[in-house]
């Protein structure tokens, strides 16, 4: 099945892959430009789905961010 772009760049979607990537690395943090390399291969372009998807997860209370690293809260990784 095909996804569109609009459902491609959701902010659903980008929020979910963000947090994808953290858990695969074993990691409780990633630079903002791992995210933005890690959406380009994933055939999403531009900031606007960059900017979406990290606002989604921290309008949300997963994230946070100190200058240009995103942090996992705590009580968020799981095992």
């Amino acid at each position: 099945m095909k996804i569109d772009s609009a459902m491609k760049s959701s902010a659903m979607l980008v929020g979910y892959k963000i947090l994808k990537e953290i858990r695969d690395k074993k990691v409780d943090h990633i630079s903002i430009y791992d995210v933005s390399e890690l959406l380009r291969k994933s055939g999403i372009y531009g900031s606007r789905p960059l900017l979406i998807g990290l606002s989604f997860l921290y309008s949300i209370d997963i994230i946070y961010f100190e200058e240009a690293i995103v942090w996992v809260k705590k009580s968020n990784l799981s095992a």
